[in-house]
């Protein structure tokens, strides 16, 4: 029976510990058990129907690319990859990495409708025996699909890239 007290009061005194102590790292701020709210606000990702705010945005994507081989009507190479793209409120500009990729030195045009980014270019190259005359992608801040089309010159759009992608920082991290 006295082993049984003293088992018992050991665990008490061990659980007892065990909260205290995670108590003062929470406390301490060694551990944090609530998201930052400041953090939350600023990711355009986590504000639903809220508009861009004016500070560059940069976003990690994976995707899935459906690249057209010979000419349209072949069957396309489907892989998956990831992309960078980034977003420039102010300067109503925007970019991404990847196949036909509309870079950060020749930026498309930003166009906002709601929580939707539309980035465009124009073009003027052929591939798959057709004229491309257009590149375009949009990135949904509310759920982070991305999708990416070119337009042909008979008017013609075909995607060639989808995926979700989410905001991340650049170092210094804050």
């Amino acid at each position: 029976m006295n082993h049984l007290k003293v088992i018992f009061s050991t665990a008490l005194v061990t659980v007892f510990l065990a909260l205290g102590l995670l108590w003062l790292t929470v406390e301490l701020g060694w551990l944090n058990l609530s998201p930052d709210p400041l953090s939350a606000t600023a990711d355009p990702l986590a504000m639903e129907s809220k508009p861009l705010s004016k500070k560059n945005a940069n976003f990690i994507c994976e995707v899935t690319v459906s690249m057209p081989q010979r000419n349209l009507t072949a069957e396309p190479k489907v892989y998956t990859d990831f992309l960078v793209a980034g977003l420039d409120p102010e300067g109503k500009s925007g970019w991404y990495h990847g196949e036909f990729s509309i870079s950060e030195s020749r930026k498309g045009t930003l166009r906002m409708d709601g929580t939707k980014a539309f980035v465009s270019r124009p073009a003027m190259f052929e591939r798959f025996g057709q004229m491309i005359t257009q590149e375009e992608f949009t990135l949904d801040l509310s759920d982070g699909a991305f999708v990416q089309t070119l337009t042909f010159r008979d008017g013609s759009r075909r995607h060639i890239i989808k995926g979700v992608c989410a905001k991340y920082a650049k170092a210094p991290f804050h």
